[in-house]
């Protein structure tokens, strides 16, 4: 075994002390988060209270201990999952995330998420708060704890607290679990029973978007009834045996087993196209339908072009498209020729359906710094405000002053004092009503907070 030398052993002492600001960074931030909170209570919700809607049980003075916030379900609310309106935690104003998220470089719902995190850990886990403000457990930890607790009853968090603050430093998710099915079943073990045998039926079936790759492959994931995915699997070994032997009657040479079986879920997609394969007859026109746009550039004349999958928003290799195109199991429509650098105005409030096509495909997402939604689930807002009154004075309704905006970012622009700009296609500079600046483009968001400002405000 060779020794360490005296360099190795320096170089390690500076990744740990880097590593230590790094930590101690993480946490100032968790910890600002609940000041940033502070200094943006609801006042108006900290003082509502009343029956749910949703039909919980109020909390009440058995629930709540000196400096709880009134109002609010027992036990968490089933109309608010996410736990943003725990009745042990201070409602934020509905504008205060978005700067806090672009201030760490994250979504508005990243931001949201981190706030009530801390604001949990504070309210709910005041052991585990105090060892964070020590610096003694890590940001992370804490907000695993924290989501825990969403939605249970106030002795349940009480307990988690107390039994676990003096590990919460080095506490996994698999031990935080077992604690949590302990707690559960101590205090609520019929409750915790119900819970169990729902989870055990759970079933879903997943397509991960996110997962496609650039040759248009992607990933599913199916839980169910066993007889169910069982008879599911007999099908897909039936079509397969029967594609092989389209393929060697079309002088082709079969697939792989694997690969025949990811084949025949796009066969069973389409019950006829199945039907027609097993019983060795003529398939029926298909059924399915796909849109595509393929995004052509100048260097692509020379090359590969380049295909952009507009329901996933990936690019995807000219092979895929050109299999795709080859397929006979789904309808193919060609649509006009969009040119992205194109100009069209109206006079109208609402954008041509030509002028909202080319916005969404130049933006691709909500154009709001670190906004990831999708531009075709988006408003289509005017930049410039539509003057109602005289249309031709400003804010045309026109490709230039188009932009997508998710709908809670249109009305951080429209009613909490953000404000953007366009630079050039594709190009937006973003200010907030805190000095922030952003520059968003297709790729990403990049902060161009000038220093002196940030400094000033300090």
């Amino acid at each position: 075994m060779l020794a360490a030398t005296a360099s190795d052993i320096a170089l390690i002492g500076r990744v740990r002390e880097a590593d230590a600001e790094a930590r101690a960074a993480q946490t100032r931030v968790f910890l600002l988060a609940a000041e940033w909170a502070d200094a943006h209570v609801d006042p108006d919700a900290s003082t509502q209270s009343g029956e749910c809607v949703h039909g919980c049980r109020s909390a009440d003075r058995r629930d709540l201990d000196v400096g709880d916030f009134a109002g609010g379900c027992a036990e968490g609310c089933v109309g608010d999952p996410d736990g943003f309106h725990d009745p042990f935690i201070p409602v934020v104003r509905w504008d205060a995330a978005a700067p806090f998220g672009a201030a760490i470089g994250r979504t508005t719902q990243a931001g949201s998420l981190v706030i009530r995190d801390a604001l949990l850990t504070r309210h709910r886990l005041p052991r585990v708060w105090q060892r964070v403000q020590a610096g003694e457990v890590e940001p992370h930890r804490a907000r695993m704890l924290a989501q825990s607790v969403i939605g249970r009853p106030r002795d349940v968090s009480d307990h988690l607290d107390r039994t676990l603050a003096h590990v919460a430093h080095k506490l996994g998710r698999v031990a935080l679990d077992r604690a949590i099915d302990e707690a559960m079943l101590r205090l609520y073990p019929e409750q915790r029973e119900a819970e169990q045998l729902e989870a055990l039926d759970r079933r879903f079936a997943t397509l991960h978007v996110d997962s496609i790759n650039h040759v248009g492959i992607a990933d599913m994931s199916v839980r169910g009834d066993w007889k169910d995915l069982h008879d599911f699997d007999r099908a897909l070994a039936a079509v397969a045996v029967a594609l092989a032997a389209q393929d060697e009657a079309t002088g082709l040479v079969p697939d792989s087993l694997d690969v025949r079986r990811s084949r025949a879920v796009g066969v069973l997609a389409d019950p006829a196209t199945a039907l027609a394969l097993l019983s060795g007859e003529h398939a029926p026109p298909p059924s399915k339908r796909a849109q595509l746009v393929l995004t052509m550039r100048a260097e692509s004349l020379t090359g590969d072009p380049v295909a952009d999958n507009t329901t996933a928003s990936r690019p995807v290799l000219e092979q895929a498209v050109r299999d795709w195109c080859g397929r006979t199991d789904t309808h193919l429509t060609v649509l006009p020729v969009i040119d992205l650098a194109g100009h069209d105005s109206t006079d109208a409030y609402r954008p041509r359906d030509a002028t909202i096509h080319r916005a969404d495909l130049v933006a691709q997402r909500c154009v709001f710094p670190h906004c990831t939604k999708p531009a075709t689930a988006c408003d289509h807002d005017h930049v410039i405000p539509y003057d109602h009154d005289d249309p031709a004075s400003g804010g045309p309704s026109c490709d230039c002053n188009i932009a997508p905006l998710c709908r809670h970012h249109h009305q951080l622009k429209t009613h909490a004092g953000w404000g953007y700009s366009v630079l050039d296609t594709g190009l937006w500079l973003w200010s907030d009503p805190h000095g922030q600046q952003f520059l968003r483009d297709r790729v990403g968001t990049t902060d161009v907070t000038p220093t002196r400002r940030c400094r000033r405000q300090e």
